[in-house]
């Protein structure tokens, strides 16, 4: 099981790493970022885009104390993530889900192509705000 839990976050790394996104991208940004909730500890960020989609990767670490509570449904938190371009856009993510402590990669894209497909044009990374929650059925604030 650790075997498999290690080779799905290995093929999560190879796949948010910038050579596989230069591959089919016209544009591509990365950042050290210093985001904190609930000690989860968002240190890196990805952005590109695969036509009228931007792909955004998200790198962080789950402390293993706050994993270790006797009451199982505690060691569990949701999150969900802003991201701000320039320009003025906007990203937010689903839902995600962690259960476990150690090094983590949250990967997800954002289709665009209702809005004109502004994906395609370069943009810069401006800020990351992420929301947090603990428990398998909690939700995460909404960003406004």
């Amino acid at each position: 099981m650790l075997a498999k839990r290690s080779l799905m976050l290995l093929a999560a790394v190879l796949l948010a790493s910038p050579g596989v996104a230069w591959a089919k991208s016209k544009w591509w940004r990365a950042a050290d970022v210093g985001v904190k909730v609930h000690e989860h500890a968002f240190h890196r960020l990805s952005v590109n885009d695969v036509g009228c989609q931007v792909r955004v990767r998200l790198f962080f670490d789950a402390p293993h104390a706050a994993y270790s509570d006797a009451a199982a449904a505690r060691n569990h938190y949701r999150f969900r993530a802003e991201l701000k371009l320039s320009d003025g856009k906007r990203i937010v993510s689903e839902v995600f889900d962690n259960a476990e402590a150690g090094p983590r990669v949250f990967a997800f894209s954002h289709d665009t192509e209702g809005q004109g497909c502004w994906a395609e044009a370069e943009h810069k990374l401006r800020k990351l705000d992420v929301h947090a929650c603990r428990g398998a059925r909690c939700v995460p604030e909404v960003f406004e």
